[in-house]
């Protein structure tokens, strides 16, 4: 069975909808998958099973990215095109059949991937990784833990919690055993002096993992760690679809629809001040929250 995925452009949408991946392949594990994504989100379907090509796609003036998809596709007959951008493109192949998706935003990504899917079963985001991964993975972090995992920065300002209230947090008693993995992009860190301040702190113990590896690398290192704290986002969505405990920093985002999916917790702010502060959430609140669940 030939099928063809048009996937999802942002990190966080792209790890839901390997929900969709994941239930296709139980449903027929001699599927052989093409995938069309984004650069961004090339490298999480790399270890998929099943996987026969990726086709990237970079985004261009007047949707004209979308012929190079049609291109690229036409000439094979497909059993089975799942198009999560809703495109005009899924409709100009040759297809057995087609499953067009079109979002909204009431309800979780994953409950909504369900309705798509027409299953009452199960559906969880994971994302694939290999040996070779979890070595390199290993091969960062040295010490015996216990681990907490921190993404403080999304690619929106808005979103992100103020790293002087990070520090705060980590200064409270019940970190002092935990190492912390701090990982993420530094294009993303508006102050970078304020960061690495932190990040040079003797008082903690912590392992710088910006800018390395790629998000699978990411996987084993999650599953490791006792929690993770962090911004809506990407790496948010990772660390919920692994073994670690996720508390979300939500703000200005929809928590119903992109909540992490499971049993995590959502510390949400309802008001937003500015730019030094955006969430307003309290150390003591995101503090009690983690006490709460982890103690």
């Amino acid at each position: 069975m030939n099928i063809l995925f048009i996937g999802p452009t942002r990190i966080g949408d792209t790890i839901l909808a390997s929900s969709i991946i994941n239930f296709l392949i139980d449903h027929n594990n001699q599927s052989k998958f093409t995938i069309v994504t984004s650069p961004f989100a090339r490298d999480l379907y790399k270890k998929m099973p099943n996987l026969e090509k990726i086709i990237v796609i970079n985004k261009k003036k007047y949707g004209l990215h979308w012929l190079n998809v049609w291109r690229s596709c036409i000439t094979k007959k497909w059993d089975l095109v799942v198009d999560l951008r809703s495109s005009i493109t899924a409709y100009l192949l040759f297809a057995k059949s087609r499953k067009i998706f079109k979002g909204n935003d009431k309800s979780h990504k994953i409950i909504q991937f369900k309705k798509f899917l027409d299953t009452s079963k199960k559906i969880s985001p994971y994302i694939w990784h290999d040996l070779v991964d979890e070595s390199e993975s290993e091969n960062k972090i040295k010490t015996g833990g216990p681990f907490i995992a921190v993404s403080p920065y999304s690619n929106w300002r808005q979103k992100d919690w103020a790293i002087e209230k990070y520090f705060e947090l980590f200064k409270n008693e019940f970190f002092k055993d935990y190492t912390i993995i701090f990982t993420g992009i530094s294009k993303d860190i508006p102050n970078k002096e304020k960061f690495f301040k932190m990040i040079d702190d003797s008082s903690l113990n912590i392992i710088n993992l910006f800018d390395w590896g790629n998000l699978r690398h990411m996987v084993p290192i999650f599953n490791k760690c006792n929690f993770f704290i962090g911004s809506d986002s990407g790496l948010m969505h990772l660390a919920a679809s692994t073994r670690c405990k996720t508390f979300a920093l939500f703000g200005p985002t929809n928590e119903i629809v992109y909540g992490p999916w499971g049993d995590h917790k959502i510390i949400k702010s309802m008001d937003y001040p500015g730019i030094d502060d955006p969430l307003n959430l309290s150390v003591e609140k995101v503090l009690n929250a983690i006490k709460t669940e982890m103690e």
